[in-house]
């Protein structure tokens, strides 16, 4: 089947050699929004309104921060810190009125009721991430795209019957997708789909046995094989891939 412009980057994905495909589609995907909101978005006042407001999650200003230049970064903190404050600010009067309170014995009181309040406004703090949120939109339509081009493209049902299935979070979705992106299809695919993570599990489960036999000193000679990466292939095929943001074009 012809390639399409929304099928290059799930066919590229498949091309690699890796543990999950739709990680490689993910971790691109981060860079490039990372990069965005460190570079071009710095000029975008509707971008940095919705970012002083919403901010970064842990692991996000964690990859900004890897990146060289630190000053962009800094205006992203000074702005979010502004909006924060006044998060802050907003839940002083609960606060206040929560210390002339207290708790009930048998039940709540003002004291917990405020705090729950306060809780609630920073729980979506936590929730909320710029990079997250672009990131998890996009991975969104390339799963259905992915999803169509199996139950599609004969060609690329290939690659993915030679792949090496995906992570547990993306099979988790791919299962959950399935019925509303390819619906007729849906079974089979489930059926497939299941199948290829059954025989990769087990083939992951020989290479870390392979991995913790090498360190007895009676298996010296014995051949890595495949086995030598296999934590972080076996850490990467069950919560994903753990690697780190690089500024790639400063390297």
């Amino acid at each position: 089947m012809k390639e399409k412009i929304y099928t290059i980057p799930v066919n590229e994905a498949y091309d690699k050699d890796s543990e999950c495909p739709l990680c490689e589609l993910e971790k691109q995907l981060e860079y490039d929004a990372v990069k965005y909101a460190l570079g071009p978005a710095m000029m975008e006042p509707d971008f940095r309104i919705e970012s002083n407001e919403k901010g970064y999650c842990n692991r996000h200003f964690n990859q900004m921060f890897q990146a060289k230049n630190k000053l962009p970064l800094a205006l992203v903190l000074e702005t979010h810190l502004e909006e924060l404050r006044k998060k802050v600010d907003s839940v002083e009067k609960t606060a206040k009125a929560a210390a002339s309170q207290k708790s009930g014995l048998f039940g709540k009181g003002g004291a917990d009721k405020s705090a729950a309040q306060i809780s609630e406004v920073f729980k979506k703090v936590e929730c909320e991430c710029m990079v997250c949120k672009k990131t998890k939109a996009t991975m969104e339509r390339y799963i259905d795209v992915m999803l169509w081009m199996w139950a599609n493209d004969e060609g690329f049902r290939e690659k993915f019957d030679r792949s090496k299935g995906v992570c547990l979070r993306h099979f988790r979705e791919l299962i959950e997708n399935a019925p509303k992106s390819i619906k007729g299809d849906a079974g089979r695919f489930i059926a497939a789909l299941v199948e290829k993570e059954k025989a990769e599990l087990s083939r992951m489960q020989e290479d870390i046995h392979r991995f913790t036999l090498k360190f007895d000193y009676r298996n010296r000679d014995m051949e890595w094989g495949t086995a030598q990466d296999a934590p972080i292939r076996t850490i990467e095929k069950i919560s994903g891939y753990i690697t780190p943001y690089e500024d790639n074009e400063n390297n």
